[in-house]
């Protein structure tokens, strides 16, 4: 049993623990199954608050049980219909495609997940709306194959090329399709790095990040937000840096999240306001994590997670 369930048993929500505590809530959000990185006098107030000793407390705070990359993982070889793998496959592609302009619809992006086709007589649709939907899914496993790897450039060029492959971009030569632009680009109106630095930018943010002795949620979001306003391709950086946000979070053993189109403004104001208030945006992350944390305990057994 992990320590969100046992609190649950209990009927105590992780922000009333904090509160009665005298704990800041985002310290016990952030490192509620990593009991090592709690203060120890902040674990003996949670272990007299919940009535068990020091050692009980460090052992129900460790026990995660299945980690939800081997669920999905385990999930993808069964292709059930209803699963959390299922769902994620779906709503991940849907949305992070929708963000960027897609017209597909949430139930057309089902059907070409699940039967690899497309409904008819529902109108016009893009083709590179389509193909970018296949692709995705596609990328989504491979990224689930390695999620558990350091992320390299060879890994970024990668998932750009498996994410824009077949699409009319890639028959422009100028767009350079698995590899840096060639030509400036812009972000919500501001300027990204320049084509001839987006080398030396991405292995200095690469090298910063690789070298953190302990990621956590906010590291993932500030790694976001450096890659976006580098924004190292031609087009489709924000699909990869939010696959690349969900993969980092399933290797640091971080509850993922995807996000909604219906967030898109808070999405985009809290990248395009990052320097001035972080928190915007880790808000933002943190209420879409909160979401998906709904779906996964409602698709998962008790016995998972």
């Amino acid at each position: 049993m992990n320590f969100t369930r046992y609190l649950k048993l209990k009927n105590i929500t992780l922000r009333e623990l904090a509160i009665a505590c005298d704990i800041p809530y985002a310290t016990l959000y952030n490192n509620v199954e990593k009991p090592e990185s709690i203060k120890a006098g902040n674990l003996k107030k949670i272990s007299l608050y919940l009535e068990i000793t020091m050692e009980e407390l460090f052992l129900i705070m460790l026990d995660k049980g299945e980690s939800l990359l081997k669920v999905l993982l385990e999930q993808k070889e069964s292709k059930l219909t209803g699963s959390i793998y299922h769902f994620t496959q779906v709503g991940f592609a849907y949305n992070t495609n929708r963000i960027e302009g897609s017209k597909l619809t949430e139930d057309e992006t089902r059907y070409i997940f699940e039967t690899n086709t497309l409904i008819s007589g529902k109108g016009t649709n893009n083709v590179d709306d389509v193909v970018e939907t296949a692709n995705h899914f596609y990328l989504f496993d491979v990224m689930l194959g390695e999620a558990r790897e350091l992320i390299t450039e060879k890994t970024i060029k990668k998932y750009h090329k498996i994410l824009k492959n077949g699409t009319s971009d890639a028959r422009k030569e100028w767009f350079n399709v698995g590899d840096y632009k060639k030509l400036p680009n812009e972000v919500g109106g501001k300027e990204t790095t320049n084509p001839k630095n987006v080398t030396i930018e991405i292995r200095k943010l690469l090298g910063w990040y690789n070298g953190l002795s302990e990621i956590t949620i906010e590291e993932i979001i500030d790694f976001h937000y450096r890659f976006e306003l580098i924004h190292p391709f031609q087009d489709g950086n924000g699909r990869v840096g939010r696959l690349i946000m969900f993969k980092e979070c399933l290797k640091n053993n971080i509850m993922p999240f995807i996000i909604e189109d219906n967030y898109k403004a808070y999405y985009y104001r809290g990248l395009s306001k990052f320097r001035e208030e972080k928190n915007w945006l880790i808000d933002t992350c943190l209420s879409m994590q909160d979401k998906y944390k709904g779906v996964v305990n409602r698709l998962l057994p008790e016995n998972k997670l």
